[in-house]
């Protein structure tokens, strides 16, 4: 998944347990913490997050991909736009932050731990990644992402899932190409989600470069990617400072409710 952990804001999601990974699709709803679950089975049966092809959710740091990569199936691409949450979906106080991030690029962990675009992803069909934000009373801005992606197959899916999820076990701490640092990322034990394959979540810490070209502080994240069949989907919710992690597990979960009861 470009992502998300998306990886900024903007990256794609990506995700869930490849060899030695934990596949958490069917876990008890109110887990809190501890990667504990199935081992990832060696092909799905349906799919997984974002709906993409091993992109990040889109981590707050937020900008899009550069890449000029496009194309895709129409009608895929018109089912990814469908389930992208839209600001209202969020809720009071969110508005749109930066156009849709639609491109069909591929992005790699590389051996430094810095997530990169690479090339066009000739796995996808279509990817859609949607930015938020709303002000805070201190006069801050908290970002969020939500997307889908659609892969040419539900096992190309799955691999993507998977590698995500590798890759976060080889590079907890981690940059992508936008400028954000991600620390102490870690897979935790995900909820279940009715029809979906598989389930990745991840939290962590991320420093982001902010709208006005200064540097956040730390700030926690949390993630769930879903995915069934070929389709991925998920979400990215930015937290502030003297936010508690369990308070952006819950908003995370709420929201991937709207976009499964819509797949």
């Amino acid at each position: 998944m470009k992502t998300v952990h998306a990886r900024t804001l903007g990256l794609r999601i990506a995700a869930l347990a490849a060899a030695g990974l934990v596949l958490t699709a069917c876990n008890d709803d109110e887990a809190a913490t501890g990667a504990t679950g199935q081992s990832a089975p060696s092909s799905p049966t349906a799919s997984a997050s974002a709906a993409t092809s091993a992109k990040p959710s889109g981590k707050a740091s937020g900008k899009p991909s550069s890449s000029a990569v496009t194309g895709g199936d129409a009608a895929a691409r018109a089912r990814t736009d469908k389930l992208a949450l839209t600001p209202a979906d969020w809720g009071a106080g969110y508005e749109t932050r930066i156009d849709d991030d639609t491109s069909l690029a591929k992005f790699t962990m590389d051996k430094s731990c810095l997530y990169k675009e690479d090339g066009p992803d000739k796995t996808l069909l279509a990817y859609t990644n949607r930015f938020v934000r709303v002000q805070r009373p201190d006069g801050s801005q908290l970002w969020g992402t939500s997307g889908a992606s659609q892969a040419t197959t539900a096992d190309a899916a799955h691999q993507e899932m998977a590698k995500w999820a590798a890759d976060i076990r080889r590079c907890p701490d981690y940059k992508d190409d936008s400028g954000t640092q991600t620390t102490s990322a870690h897979d935790i034990e995900s909820p279940k989600v009715p029809g979906a394959d598989e389930v990745f979540s991840e939290e962590g810490l991320a420093v982001y470069h902010d709208d006005d070209g200064t540097t956040t502080p730390p700030r926690p994240y949390s993630s769930i990617t879903a995915r069934k069949g070929a389709l991925t989907v998920w979400v990215f919710v930015d937290l502030a400072p003297d936010q508690q992690v369990f308070e952006g597990r819950a908003q995370a979960r709420a929201l991937l409710q709207k976009i499964t009861a819509k797949w």
